[in-house]
């Protein structure tokens, strides 16, 4: 069984504008509801100092009173690199970005930069898209089996333990494109179905945990699934582990991150399975 330990240290990246309002409101949310603390990460480039005084100003202006009561930490550098270092020094249990695009601190995660976040950060990201309006409370977590979307799965449920969560599982079928027996997709499924079933059995949850998840299996590609049930259903948070078998590994990391981060209409977690 997974820590059931809620997180006590928030890690927030912003660049001080009114576009991190967002992430900013969802910090202080998740602070409130776990009794957790927040720091505030200014990321600058090495080459030009920082007035403390002056971003500490800048960030009442721009957050209101309430950022007095978060820690401030002022560091310079590419941030993917400055944010995983310093998550990892003040053992941050969730590290928070916007997905505002144009600027310094979210415009990484629409190439490449993605991957060194990711790869190199201990602690989840969150990907804060939409303007929080209340807590998460359904919960749409992609699978593939793997041992990373059972790490994935068992944070979502010990992060939010009040939310619902639907895991998706998209299955294909061999040949499609000629092969037209119903009897074959049938097979497809029935597997599919079985697969499932030994997945949730190995999981080894609470009652109180296994009667909070759906399952859906989805006859398809696994990215046009997740927007579709996206698209149409009432989820207000994407989870994504961060490795995978087959096609999950390029539907979490790399290029189709981005790809996946740009459509998903709602906020996105990111979690890698430790080593």
């Amino acid at each position: 069984m997974p820590n059931q330990k809620l997180p006590t240290q928030i890690l927030l990246a912003t660049d001080l504008t009114a576009r991190g309002d967002r992430p900013f409101e969802r910090a202080t949310m998740l602070a409130k509801d776990w009794k957790a603390d927040r720091t505030i990460l200014f990321v600058s480039s090495a080459k030009k100092e920082v007035d403390l005084s002056k971003v500490e100003a800048q960030l009442v202006q721009t957050y209101g009173t309430d950022a007095d009561d978060c820690n401030l930490v002022i560091n310079y550098g590419k941030p993917p690199k400055i944010i995983a270092e310093t998550a990892l020094q003040l053992k941050s249990d969730l590290i928070i970005v916007g997905a505002a695009r144009h600027n310094n601190i979210s415009d990484f995660f629409l190439g490449t930069a993605v991957d060194h976040l990711v790869h190199h950060a201990a602690a989840p990201v969150l990907i804060v898209k939409q303007r929080p309006r209340a807590d998460y409370r359904q919960i749409l977590v992609a699978t593939d089996f793997s041992d990373f979307s059972i790490h994935a799965l068992h944070t979502a449920l010990r992060l939010f333990p009040a939310a619902r969560i639907e895991l998706v599982h998209a299955f294909h079928v061999a040949y499609e494109a000629w092969l037209k027996s119903d009897g074959i997709a049938a097979e497809m499924r029935a597997e599919a179905e079985k697969e499932m079933q030994q997945f949730m059995d190995g999981l080894e949850l609470t009652g109180d945990d296994r009667a909070r998840i759906t399952t859906q299996l989805i006859e398809g590609n696994l990215h046009q699934s997740v927007y579709t049930r996206l698209d149409n259903g009432n989820a207000d948070l994407l989870v994504l582990g961060t490795h995978g078998r087959g096609g999950f590994v390029q539907a979490t990391i790399g290029s189709r991150a981005s790809e996946m981060l740009g459509w998903s209409p709602v906020d996105v977690l990111m979690v890698r399975k430790p080593a």
